[in-house]
Parts: C-alpha cells; structure tokens; sequence
C-alpha cells in the first residue's frame, strides 16, 4: 500500500504520523510511505534521520497572523495545492492522512480532487481551523478525545486516541537512578516562559538539591544561559537544544514539566508519569487548557496558569512532590489510566479498510 502522510512544522503534529507510519510499517514492511511537510518544519529535521521520504510544499499558517500573512497564506494555496497533487500522483497515493494545521490542508484537499480516500486525525477537544474544514471532505476523522466528535459528522468519527511513537510502547520500565528526575519539555522547540521559570526556581531548590536531577529540553536560545544557571546553583542537569530520544527521557524521570500539547500528554499518560501542566496561553481556542485539565482532574496533573507561573510557585510544588513519593505514585497510576496504547494500531486498521473499500 502507498501512503501518504500529510503534517509537521512541530513534534505534535509530526509525532503522530510517526506513530502511524511506524504501525503500517509493522503490518506490512513492503507499504510505502511518504510524508507531505515544510522546509522549514521539524520534520525537514527528523525524518530523513529515521528514513522517512519527505516531500515539501509551499504552504503558510492562516489564523491567528496579521493581515499581511495571512495574504502571503492565502498566496501559497494554489501552488501548494498543485504541488501536493504532483506527489500524490507520483506516489500511486492509496490513502492519505492528514495531522491537523495547515500542512495538511491542500494534501487532503488535492486527494479529495484525485479521488484518493482521505482521513485526518484530530488531536484535541476543541479542533483547529484545517480540520475543522476537512472534516467536511475527508473520509474518516480519527479523533483522540470524545468532546471533539460535536464538531464532525458523527458517521466518519472513530474514537482512536492519539497514536504514540512505538518506543514508548515496547519498553516502559524504569532505570532507577537514585535521585528525583525532573524532565522539563517546553515542546519540540522549547518554551522561554519555562525556561526562566527554571532558573527562578533553581536557587529555591538548593536546599533538595542532593536528591534532585533535571533533564531539560531548552529549545535553541536558552541552552547556555541554563547550563550556567544549574552549575551556579550545584544542581546536576543534562540540558540539550533537542532530545530525539524521548523515550528514554521520560522513562528515567519521576515528574515531567511541560506544556500541554496532546502528544506531549499522550506520551506522558503512556509512560505513567506525574507531571506539572503549564499550558500554552496562545494556544488555538485555548485547547492546552482544556487538555490540561482533564489530567488535573482524573488526579495525573498540578496545573499552573502561564499567566500565574513564578519561579517560587514552581520551586514549591517541585519541594512539595518531591517530599511525597505516594502522591507522585498516585499521579503516575491515574495518568497510566489515560492512556490508549493501541491508537496507532487502530487508525492503520482503518486505513487498511477504507483503502480497500475503494479498490473493491
């Protein structure tokens, strides 16, 4: 089977098409797959390391830009369309799947044209502005929360999940290191709001700082600047622009900070790890919150509005976990219970089907 994978720009729209790919991959090691993303994207970065084809079109983000932008979006559609159509054919396409955002709308749209069988996949409760519109067109809609299936046709909805890389599904134990292990993950290209918030917290910290450890995710810009400031304060932390091994990552650690992106929050309900919540403020139709939220309230999660973070917050509740290993348990033990490990399995089970069902 050829297919073709349409998203990126961050890890939370490329994550999951790595999951998908990775299970079709499994059924069938002779299907082809190639992804549809950016130069400029993360998955211009990732891919080709873990031997995916990428193909790239021209294609800018829509909402939220100024009206200048948003003209150059509008600008980009027509060839980003006929670009799209090109390897589409090229690839004798027999499904195509789109991951949300803006990379995915003319892949889907041009599929729709060529009579490919199309499915998007819909991270979060509140859907964004592309899926919203393919939802009309597509084929089936993949959706990883129940409150998102109001804003679809409920014929095409299937209640998957969100699919998780399969490393982080082979292998869940834990390498004990003796220390607290705090993992601290801004997103795919760091968070600087995070970031300082660390390095408030840190001389709040000095006086747990023989249980603890950090490994930090900084993004490009902070890297330096927080290596100092945990050297300064005698506190052991592995800091890298980019961690490509995640799974290790999360399976060493006893508490993650993060944002709350759906696969973010997906990885970490795998794992079965506590963590502190820290939603992205400028997030579409404030989607983070919401995701965040349901953690918080199944007990996985501590939450702190962006708004409200301080270094001397975060320090308290990092103090106060620490001090507590049964409550982080507990944490761990609910978010395990918000996982949905055979996600990725399902959507590929789906794409067998509605592929087949098209050359019948």
């Amino acid at each position: 089977m050829n297919i073709v994978i349409a998203g990126g720009g961050t890890g939370g729209h490329l994550f999951p098409g790595m999951a998908i790919a990775g299970e079709l991959m499994r059924k069938n090691p002779e299907n082809r797959i190639v992804f549809i993303g950016t130069r400029q994207g993360i998955e211009s970065r990732i891919l080709p390391k873990r031997g995916y084809t990428l193909r790239t079109i021209t294609v800018k983000g829509f909402k939220g830009k100024g009206l200048l932008n948003k003209i150059k979006a509008l600008l980009c559609i027509p060839f980003s369309f006929a670009q799209s159509i090109h390897y589409i054919r090229k690839n004798q396409t027999d499904i195509i799947v789109g991951l949300g955002g803006y990379i995915s709308f003319p892949a889907i749209l041009a599929g729709k044209i060529l009579r490919v069988p199309t499915a998007i996949h819909e991270q979060n409760s509140y859907p964004g502005l592309s899926n919203r519109l393919l939802g009309k067109i597509a084929d089936r809609i993949f959706i990883s929360r129940r409150e998102s299936a109001a804003f679809f046709s409920r014929k095409k909805v299937i209640l998957t999940g969100l699919p998780i890389r399969p490393e982080f599904i082979t292998n869940r134990s834990r390498q004990k290191s003796g220390v607290f292990t705090i993992l601290v993950i801004g997103g795919s290209q760091g968070s600087r709001q995070i970031n300082q918030a660390v390095m408030d917290a840190l001389p709040k910290l000095t006086r747990i700082k023989e249980r603890i450890c950090f490994i930090h995710q900084s993004g490009d810009n902070d890297r330096k600047t927080l290596m100092a400031c945990y050297q300064q304060n005698i506190i052991h932390a592995e800091v890298y622009n980019f961690i490509d091994d995640m799974y290790s990552c999360y399976r060493n650690a006893d508490l993650v900070i993060s944002r709350a992106g759906a696969s973010t929050l997906a990885e970490i309900a795998l794992c079965g790890k506590a963590s502190i919540l820290i939603p992205y403020p400028h997030a579409a139709n404030n989607h983070q919150e919401m995701n965040a939220r349901a953690f918080v309230e199944e007990g996985a999660s501590v939450m702190i509005l962006s708004q409200r973070l301080t270094g001397d917050k975060l320090a308290s509740i990092i103090i106060n976990l620490e001090n507590r290993p049964e409550q982080i348990s507990r944490m761990a033990e609910q978010a395990k219970t918000l996982s949905k490990p055979k996600a990725g399995e399902r959507i590929a089970d789906e794409c067998y089907k509605l592929a087949n069902k098209k050359q019948a």
